[in-house]
């Protein structure tokens, strides 16, 4: 049985327990060990030679509980916005052709002027964001079609055409970072539409339209009516003709083989890289594996040497995936498979995250267990 607090060599909560009663806990004459002899200098019995008076415990008194906060609600859809007036929606489509090119002129003016104060004075200034503003005034025929109807069934085709094509755009560009990517490699795309874009739709009514080709909207960050956030999670790509790190070099020229080497480009640039413009001249397969082997040591220790922190994102079981990138100016000599093979012997692969490409730069990836930081 442990120590109960007070008796010596144990600790208790409380520091030097001395309590007003002078019973320990509040009990005259307690055992501290059931069924056992009392301890000379404790409550309920005398004080020994030169002891102190008897420590006792009182239960402290709980203090007020904090009081629970709410959860913050999300923001609600506003719904479609109000129809414009067709007088106002008549006299932008015409004299947009007058007033854009004058407030473009006026930004012109405004940011050289910027420009001469930043050269002459100390001042750091710039232009006002209002400056550049009148790319967003501008009304093409399609929108005016459609806030002249003003309906959903009116916005439908307009906002569609616009969502389809950032889609795309997205799908293929957004969410490639590496803090953002979890080790599955499913990677979140992210786009908006503007409310001046979807005026009669609303936030519900992009949201359908969005759901036809996978996507949704962020609830999470819809936070103004302004913009409507959108998102899809992309599965990782499939790797196909990946091929086996211990297998056979290919041969020059063929897939995952040696890339064709240059004269001109390494000379231009011999002074800013000499150790790889060397060996691209040198055309000296061992050499380059070599190079290549310590290039992908340091390159290794030094990501495995990095404490996991918000640049990494944790999966369910407290897992990180460390990531390198090796550029082709590394591996020209003996190929994207020269790659798999010394990665392989550091125990990292290629990275299932990002889609392949041997004549370009490769991701390698390993995953790391670890303990999730508080």
């Amino acid at each position: 049985m442990s120590t109960p607090p007070g008796v010596p060599g144990g600790q208790g909560p409380y520091g030097a327990y001395r309590a007003p009663d002078g019973g320990y806990g509040g009990h005259p004459g307690y055992v501290p060990h059931g069924g056992g002899q009392v301890v000379p200098g404790w409550a309920g019995h005398p004080a020994g030679p030169g002891r102190p008076a008897p420590p006792v415990l009182r239960k402290p008194t709980e203090g007020p509980r904090p009081t629970p906060q709410p959860e913050p609600q999300k923001k609600a859809d506003p719904g479609p916005g109000p129809r414009r007036s067709r007088t106002g929606l008549v006299a932008q489509f015409v004299l947009q052709c007058v007033y854009i090119p004058l407030w473009a002129l006026l930004a012109t003016v405004l940011t050289v002027a910027a420009i001469w104060f930043d050269a002459n004075s100390s001042a750091n200034v710039g232009p006002p964001e209002l400056a550049f503003a009148f790319v967003r005034t501008g009304l093409s025929w399609r929108r005016l079609r459609a806030e002249w109807g003003g309906r959903p069934e009116d916005w439908t085709p307009f906002s569609e055409g616009l969502l389809r094509a950032r889609f795309a755009k997205a799908e293929a560009n957004s969410g490639w970072i590496d803090s953002q990517l979890p080790p599955s490699g499913v990677r979140r795309a992210t786009t908006s539409i503007a409310r001046r874009h979807s005026r009669g739709l609303g936030a519900t009514g992009v949201d359908r339209v969005a759901q036809r080709y996978g996507w949704a909207v962020d609830w999470d960050a819809f936070a103004s009516a302004d913009a409507v956030p959108l998102f899809r999670l992309m599965p990782p790509p499939v790797h196909t003709g990946v091929p086996d790190p211990y297998g056979p070099s290919p041969a020059p020229g063929a897939p995952w083989g040696p890339l064709r080497y240059r004269v001109l480009l390494p000379l231009l640039t011999l002074v800013v890289a000499p150790r790889v413009r060397t060996l691209e001249l040198r055309r000296d397969r061992d050499a380059y594996r070599a190079h290549l082997r310590k290039h992908l040591a340091a390159k290794c220790a030094a990501e495995q040497a990095k404490a996991p922190g918000p640049h990494y994102t944790w999966d369910e079981h407290a897992r990180i995936l460390r990531r390198i990138t090796v550029r082709t100016w590394h591996f020209r000599g003996v190929g994207a498979h020269g790659v798999l093979t010394a990665a392989a012997e550091l125990g990292w692969r290629l990275d299932h995250s990002y889609p392949v490409d041997p004549d370009g730069p490769l991701h390698l990836c390993r995953l790391d267990d670890h303990t999730r930081p508080a």
